[in-house]
């Protein structure tokens, strides 16, 4: 006989879902055979629920009544809801028993029927009500009120990975899904202070690599994480009681940490939450000292998180970048500079390291740039239209006032790190370092395009902002659409591009009902936004008087766009045809006596294009007419007799 025949091998272990749905299969038949016997009204019926500790197995529901307190009878009740939500015969034996067709579980029911009955459990403050596991449905009597099981509660139970639908689209779920492992004195601590429900605040802003530093820390020690941004919490204090206690179950049932995202716009309604909340929290964002008068008798502890931004991004950047591809000075300094500019979490960290691994050696300097503005585009792009911006300087045809005030926004949004941060001018001077350019002119006369060329120069993406997408009806909408917006384009430093801003940044208004003082909240909300935002916010409008006085004050670049003269509409003419272009005769200086803007030249440049393909000819001076008639008959102007016609 061989050897390896004597050797003794364990069986393969067992899914914890595989065990806990076999064992609640179980525990329902046995329920089941109860009620069919007619033992239900037995002094002493026979707990349904068997604890089974073998191999370290726990039921989901024996954990979750251990973790809520709940009595025997509470338990089996919970059992009872469950199996006659999953299990047919359970519903057909149980209708039987109550005469009830539709199988609805009711106090009264209960009371005859499980172990160690008690009135008391269906009271608002028992663990049932105040978890919101059970509720009765609306009847005079309570003990003849049909009872409803909460849904998160049934799939915990059953071993299904769920999500409440109370929280839905306020809170983001994260579990322990990072690889590397994050601060461990810092997570250490977070452990701690979570299990002593304790208030944690965490001084500082959310950038990206914040985030991922606090979500680490949490992770590392094997808890998810249940990620609210404060902004999104409505301000109805009934609903943030209830989401409190949701909350403060989703941390039992998810095993996971609430960590609050909180701005000075958010602060109070995140006060409220934490104040009704009983769990350990995370508060991070501005320093919050009322936190102790509102903590309920919890622990209020303030922990320093390690610095971050361009200096820890850099060396988690160099070291990655020399571990993949080596050490090489043009890479680095190229490393360096988009350290220096974008803000870069753990994921986009990789993908940089991806694209500049994957390329030629001779090219890797060229691809850190490109790889880090996609990386840091996060998800902006379902927020804002991007622009690809191909237009430069020399495509701009402007007074040169106007040209060299688009350069030099383009010099300061280029070199803004090295001067606030590199120089410390950003300690000297905290306020009025925002960015915002204000681009006034009629339509068509190239504001768009210097933005472009903007963006362009400064290696920037260009996203053009819909208005209607963000201003809505509703008091306090506006403001949660443009934090969010910028909170996702503080991460690139993009160029935002504020189409007629008019319409959004306008005068306020003399307050004479709610309406009116809601709006003038939205536009101090925009003010503050804008004038913070770390990359170039460009607000273009055609009506200039419009906008606020308050807001023109702040901002730093007031460009006027005119209508073009006819020198210049002649230069605008020649740069609308490409090379391949087919061009047959055309006097461009009879052209440029039609008095429009750039946006109409290029509209009957295409135009006439088209009717010389369809013609199967060149583009001359006659197709290039009849464009402009069709393009004056649409801005119902006259084109002025014979102008623009040669000899």
């Amino acid at each position: 006989m061989d050897a390896s025949e004597h050797i003794r091998t364990e069986p393969p272990a067992r899914a914890w879902d595989e065990l806990n749905r076999e064992w609640l299969i179980a525990a329902i038949a046995r329920l089941r055979e109860r009620i069919e016997a007619g033992n239900g009204r037995a002094e002493h019926p026979t707990d349904c629920i068997v604890a089974t500790a073998a191999n370290g197995f726990l039921p989901a529901l024996t954990g979750l009544a251990a973790a809520f307190g709940l009595s025997p009878f509470e338990r089996e009740l919970l059992l009872l809801m469950a199996g006659l939500e999953l299990d047919q015969r359970l519903r057909e034996t149980f209708a039987r028993f109550t005469g009830d067709a539709a199988a609805r579980a009711t106090f009264g029911s209960a009371l005859a029927l499980l172990v160690s009955p008690h009135w008391d459990a269906l009271s608002p403050q028992a663990p049932l009500r105040h978890w919101h596991m059970v509720a009765p449905e609306l009847a005079s009597v309570l003990m003849l009120a049909p009872l409803r099981l909460d849904e998160r509660v049934l799939h915990f139970v059953a071993g299904i990975p769920a999500s409440d639908v109370i929280l839905a689209g306020l809170v983001t779920h994260h579990g322990d899904g990072h690889t590397e492992p994050g601060n461990l004195p810092l997570a250490r601590r977070i452990a701690t202070a979570i299990a002593k429900r304790a208030i944690i605040v965490l001084d500082g802003g959310a950038d990206a690599e914040r985030r991922d530093q606090v979500l680490a820390a949490v992770t590392t020690y094997g808890m998810g994480t249940l990620w609210i941004d404060a902004g999104d919490l409505p301000g109805d204090p009934e609903m943030i009681t209830v989401l409190a206690r949701h909350l403060d179950r989703e941390v039992v049932l998810g095993k996971a940490v609430p960590i609050l995202n909180v701005t000075d716009a958010s602060a109070r309604s995140a006060k409220a939450l934490a104040s009704r909340m009983t769990a350990g929290t995370i508060w991070l964002g501005e320093n919050a000292p009322e936190l102790d008068a509102l903590a309920g008798g919890r622990v209020v502890l303030r922990f320093e998180l390690p610095a971050t931004g361009a200096t820890s991004t850099r060396a988690a950047l160099l070291a990655r970048c020399c571990d993949t591809c080596g050490r090489d000075a043009a890479t680095e300094a190229e490393l360096e500079r988009a350290a220096q500019h974008f803000r870069l979490g753990r994921s986009a960290i990789d993908s940089v390291v991806e694209a500049v691994g994957a390329a030629e050696p001779s090219a890797r300097a060229d691809a850190v740039w490109p790889a880090a503005r996609a990386a840091a585009r996060g998800g902006l792009d379902g927020l804002a239209q991007r622009i690809l911006t191909r237009a430069s300087f020399d495509d701009i045809v402007l007074p040169s006032g106007q040209t060299a005030m688009l350069r030099n926004i383009a010099r300061q949004l280029r070199h803004r790190e090295r001067v606030y941060r590199d120089w410390r001018f950003g300690e000297k001077y905290q306020l009025g370092q925002g960015l915002v350019a204000l681009f006034a002119g009629e339509s068509g006369t190239g504001k768009t395009l210097a933005a472009e060329a903007i963006a362009n120069e400064a290696g920037l993406d260009l996203y053009r902002v819909d208005l209607a997408t963000l201003v809505s009806k509703y008091i306090g909408e506006t403001e949660k659409n443009l934090k969010r917006l910028f909170d996702v384009a503080d991460s690139s430093g993009a160029v935002l591009l504020f189409d007629e801003a008019d319409a959004l940044f306008g005068k306020r208004s003399e307050v004479k009902d709610s309406h009116d003082r809601y709006a003038n909240i939205e536009v101090a909300y925009l003010l503050q936004r804008v004038e913070a935002y770390r990359g170039l916010a460009v607000l273009t409008t055609n009506m200039k008087s419009a906008l606020d006085r308050a807001f023109l004050r702040r901002i730093r670049f007031v460009v006027n766009f005119p209508v073009p003269y006819a020198a210049a509409r002649e230069q605008i003419w020649r740069r609308q045809f490409p090379p391949a272009a087919p061009l047959g005769k055309i006097d461009f200086k009879a052209l440029a006596r039609l008095n429009i803007c750039g946006g109409n030249i290029r509209s009957i440049a295409v135009s006439a294009a088209f009717k010389a393909a369809d013609a199967g000819r060149a583009i001359d001076q006659a197709l290039l007419m009849a464009a402009a008639h069709e393009e004056f008959a649409k801005l119902e102007r006259s084109m002025g007799g014979d102008r623009g016609r040669t000899a």
